[in-house]
């Protein structure tokens, strides 16, 4: 015979919480069963016309714990550079410090659809809800940034089929910038390296509304602090969710 108290615990923890919010048609928190796949949350709260499906962030607590792990890196990388006997590379170690000091680690992981009936029939592409998921559906942005090795991090309008590079006509470039290599952070979280010196010359590379182009430090300049920095910054650059 199952007491009151051993039913209880038991239909809550074939349950969880998840919550919605951004431009959707009901956002709020939902109780749904242990199992339940994000299509599921989709269908519920339906994702309004002004909802940016490319920008549609899911976070998780699991992931925003490794995530801190990166960004506590990239943190002693950047204090580290700040010392760097070339002065254009110190300032801006400076900025990114002030830029990731003022950003939490968030949880963000990637979405590969937000199309409700594409994931029903690709499970694959239908992450099962854990506790404590949130689904965030930001407005369509109408621009790009360039951060990095410039002067300032530069907000520019969004040009359809613009390629990346040209946007770096419009912003500060220091010395401090590899002359190699760009990155493209696309607003789903896909990470484009893209050569741009005449050795490794990419295809051109649109940026989608609201991504980011990172233009990295000088690979040699910063091999000794650490190899992988510009590679660790771009992939921490694609956990921040587009705002508001």
């Amino acid at each position: 015979v199952w007491s009151c108290t051993t039913w209880t615990a038991t239909a809550q923890s074939a349950s969880l919480i998840a919550r919605v919010d951004g431009q959707v048609h009901a956002p709020g928190d939902y109780t749904l069963a242990t199992g339940a796949r994000v299509s599921s949350l989709l269908a519920t709260a339906r994702p309004g016309t002004q909802a940016y499906l490319p920008g549609a962030a899911l976070f998780r607590e699991h992931d925003r714990l490794e995530q801190v792990r990166l960004r506590a890196g990239i943190e002693h990388d950047l204090i580290d550079l700040q010392d760097h006997k070339r002065p254009e590379i110190a300032k801006v170690a400076e900025q990114l410090l002030q830029w990731i000091d003022a950003r939490d680690a968030t949880g963000r992981v990637p979405l590969a659809t937000t199309d409700v009936r594409l994931m029903q029939v690709q499970p694959m592409a239908d992450p099962v809800l854990v506790p404590g998921d949130r689904l965030h559906f930001p407005p369509r942005p109408t621009t790009i940034t360039v951060m990095g090795a410039v002067g300032a991090a530069c907000e520019l309008p969004h040009q359809p089929e613009r390629d990346a590079r040209d946007y770096l006509r419009d912003c500060t470039i220091t010395k401090a910038a590899d002359p190699s290599d760009l990155f493209v952070i696309q607003p789903d979280m896909v990470v484009q390296r893209i050569g741009i010196a005449l050795w490794n010359r990419a295809d051109p590379q649109t940026v989608a509304p609201g991504g980011v182009i990172y233009v990295p430090l000088r690979q040699r300049e910063i091999n000794k602090v650490d190899p992988s920095f510009n590679t660790d910054f771009a992939a921490f650059i694609a956990t921040q969710a587009l705002t508001p």
